[in-house]
């Protein structure tokens, strides 16, 4: 434990806030295009999602899911043969033609409508003991529609932010998973982009990682760059993509706990915000430092520490500016530590 001032009055590790990842997975018939290591693009990215949920180390993780595209309406076009329309379910998984129904195969019938991606077919849960309905569902599902990625993302958006209302203190974020560009709905890619833009810029902000798995991927770093998320990860099908896809997920996962904390609460009564500090101890036995508060993340120095935080007019996070991040991620031996009860320091 770092050692704390005199007038600390708690001194308590740093735990990183709780994370809810809210997946859109593209059901797209090219997802069954073959890979180099072995069976589609599909099996791989399905199989990558139920390593990464079934995983140890995932408490205070949360993950649900929902598909593009979706039939006007939402719902699946599960079920592929049948006798007689009703036997189709959804409206729109009809006709039945031939004994097959007939929406199964998607395209003209994908939603354009952003509130139908809106809800998830399975809702955000805590790992691991909602890891079991994810794998069960995509075990439902089959990549047989086309890209809507416009609608999709809207949804994705609008339901993580519906989430993130509701849990305060939470980090929830959208993860786009697709293997091309959109081939339907609005594709103008900077309308796509200005919708993930309007959801990192939302209060509380929605940041959107995407990963790419193919190679029709030239609308992904800029949908990530607008969310909030730099750039895309992008997934070799010549290569291993099951390995590829468990590893972008990871990636997601820890630099979002990495730099984001709770804000403790002291024995007794509400914390109060200015005599909040964040101390760090460097791995093998070096002396703390005090990292500085800034106002927000435009004020984050382009060297040296800081820290903000989430909304300075009702804090519910601590995070750490880019920079302090990168160097704490750094050091895997190091402590991270907050002090309640001396002024705050302020860069």
């Amino acid at each position: 434990m770092p050692d704390a001032p005199a007038c600390a009055t708690s001194t308590e590790t740093a735990q990183p806030i709780p994370l809810d990842m809210f997946v859109m997975l593209d059901q797209s018939g090219s997802m069954d295009e073959t890979v180099a290591n072995g069976g589609s693009k599909w099996q791989s990215v399905t199989g990558a999602l139920g390593t990464f949920v079934q995983q140890p180390g995932l408490n205070g993780v949360s993950i649900g899911i929902q598909y593009f595209g979706l039939p006007p309406g939402g719902g699946t076009c599960s079920v592929l043969t049948c006798t007689q329309n009703s036997d189709c379910g959804a409206a729109a998984c009809g006709p039945c033609l031939l004994n097959v129904c007939t929406g199964f195969f998607g395209g003209a019938t994908d939603s354009c409508t952003a509130s139908d991606y809106a809800t998830a077919a399975v809702e955000i849960a805590p790992l691991p003991a909602i890891a079991g309905a994810i794998t069960s569902s995509m075990a439902s599902h089959s990549p047989t529609t086309s890209t809507p990625t416009s609608a999709a993302l809207q949804g994705a958006i609008q339901h993580a932010s519906a989430w993130a209302h509701s849990h305060a203190g939470d980090a929830v974020v959208v993860v786009l998973a697709t293997d091309g560009d959109p081939t339907e709905c609005d594709t103008n890619l900077a309308h796509i982009d200005a919708i993930a833009a309007a959801g990192a810029a939302a209060m509380p902000k929605i940041l959107t990682f995407v990963i790419g798995v193919g190679g029709s991927l030239s609308s992904l770093d800029g949908i990530a760059a607008a969310g909030g998320t730099s750039s895309a990860f992008l997934v070799d099908t010549n290569a291993n993509v099951n390995q590829q896809f468990l590893a972008a997920m990871n990636a997601i996962r820890h630099s979002v706990l990495g730099c984001q904390y709770q804000i403790p609460l002291p024995a007794s009564g509400a914390p109060n915000f200015e005599q909040v500090n964040v101390v760090f101890t460097p791995g093998g036995g070096g002396m703390p430092r005090t990292f500085p508060y800034v106002m927000d993340k435009a004020n984050c120095p382009t060297s040296g520490d800081g820290w903000y935080y989430d909304n300075p007019a009702n804090p519910t996070q601590i995070v750490l500016c880019d920079a302090t991040c990168t160097a704490v991620q750094a050091d895997a031996a190091g402590e991270v530590a907050i002090t309640l009860g001396c002024s705050t320091v302020i860069l």
